[in-house]
């Protein structure tokens, strides 16, 4: 029987290593400016996504390898859903490293954003059974693609922090001073009102690693709202469903 050089499982070790490093490494280099924040970003995922790649190759060299293996298969099964999730969790900080910083302002219809936002979370939307209501919202300055991300984001979280209920979110719109004053409500989990402020800092998961998602949802947001000078904002009683409120001028 042919050996495997460098196991699989030592390589996955590394790559979870280098990804905690990673991670600590961003939250520093957040407050270092954008354009140092984006060049990290860019130089981590290049630089993890080689290991990944060759974890994922000997895991599936060993399924091959091993087919009649139940355990062989139900192990390497592990390493290769964790691959992908490592795989997203690159794409998402890609995501983060851009938004906000794309300086194209125009006249833009928020209910065409809430519309694409909705489209592509058809399937969860139809997975999960939610109820999705809006009022008319407005037309304002800002970037179209940037508004649609706010949008997929709160209301993707929303789908996803749900109890036994079916979730029901509705996006509101009303004038404020000079500003409009976007929110999204919905009835699920709540979050506790200790940690309303650290939801929107990058990595930042207060519901577990059984919830899927790579803990940037609301960081993006926050950084879309910010560059369109606006402010976000989170409201919880901890026991059943949250609002986001966000802000964008008139």
């Amino acid at each position: 029987m042919e050996l495997l050089p460098n196991p699989p499982d030592l390589q996955l070790a590394e790559a979870l290593a280098e990804n905690e490093r990673l991670k600590s490494e961003l939250a520093k280099a957040a407050g270092s400016g954008e354009e140092a924040l984006q060049h990290f970003i860019y130089a981590a995922s290049h630089d993890l996504q080689e290991p990944l790649r060759m974890v994922l190759t000997y895991a599936q060299l060993l399924q091959r390898q091993f087919p009649d293996d139940e355990r062989a298969q139900e192990f390497t099964s592990f390493i290769i859903s964790g691959v992908g999730r490592m795989n997203g969790l690159i794409q998402n900080l890609l995501v983060y490293s851009r938004v906000g910083t794309s300086k194209r302002r125009s006249a833009v219809n928020l209910n065409a954003c809430l519309q694409w936002a909705l489209l592509k979370l058809a399937p969860a939307i139809k997975e999960s059974g939610a109820a999705i209501t809006h009022d008319e919202l407005p037309e304002v300055q800002a970037d179209e693609t940037e508004m649609a991300q706010v949008f997929e984001n709160l209301i993707g979280n929303a789908l996803k922090f749900r109890d036994t209920n079916s979730p029901h979110i509705h996006i509101s719109a009303e004038e404020g001073s000079g500003e409009w004053i976007l929110s999204v409500r919905d009835n699920g989990t709540g979050v506790d009102p200790r940690f309303l402020e650290q939801v929107l800092l990058p990595f930042k998961r207060l519901h577990g690693k059984g919830v899927p998602g790579s803990g940037l949802g609301l960081a993006i947001c926050d950084k879309v709202v910010r560059s369109h000078a606006g402010r976000i904002w989170v409201e919880s009683d901890g026991q059943q469903g949250t609002s986001v409120h966000f802000t964008i001028a008139m």
